[in-house]
């Protein structure tokens, strides 16, 4: 007759033991994050991305940590102080041929003009604010927009740094630990 492999050893053991193997599986899945990161890092740097290789429909799948995990809720930092949580929102974007953009999500939707900067592997997305904004002082007053020969005003631009990209999907870097998964439509 078969004994199993617990039979004998004792739960203490046996707990002993799954707690070990659990403490190896999270460290296993960790430096697998830090070798896909780095590969990730030199495949982003090795790309020859242009503009045209961006245009289209860009849906946010998910935001995941460094292990991989999907994660829907993380800290809300600010300024170096814990805000509380935020529930995860990120836009989804239609980069178009002519260089303007729209991004939205389930609370917002926006306009602007983007371009790609293939030095930093970075699409740059300049959010145009309408001459009749009601944050258009304080905006002008930080010195952040600039009016343009169309009438409206934009935003310095912010950074959307590309760690992978295929013509399916690309990953983009989030805050500190996170990554942000997009699939083309």
């Amino acid at each position: 007759m078969r004994k199993r492999f617990t039979e004998g050893i004792g739960l203490k053991k046996v707990v002993e033991f799954q707690l070990i193997t659990k403490t190896l599986l999270r460290s296993m899945r960790q430096t697998i994050f830090l070798v896909l990161s780095l590969l990730i890092f030199q495949i982003g740097i090795s790309q020859n991305l242009t503009e045209s290789d961006l245009v289209g429909e860009w849906d946010f799948i998910e935001l995941q940590d460094e292990n991989g995990e999907k994660q829907t809720k993380i800290p809300l930092i600010r300024f170096g102080r814990d805000m509380g949580i935020e529930n995860v929102n990120r836009d989804s974007y239609v980069l178009n041929d002519d260089g303007t953009y729209k991004s939205f999500n389930p609370l917002n939707t926006s306009y602007g003009t983007w371009f790609f900067d293939k030095k930093t592997n970075a699409i740059n997305l300049e959010l145009r604010i309408e001459p009749d904004s009601p944050y258009l002082p304080s905006l002008k007053k930080a010195k952040i927009v600039k009016k343009r020969k169309d009438g409206f005003y934009y935003q310095k631009p912010v950074q959307k740094k590309i760690l992978i990209f295929s013509k399916d999907g690309m990953i983009i870097a989030d805050r500190e630990k996170y990554v942000l998964i997009y699939k083309r439509k």
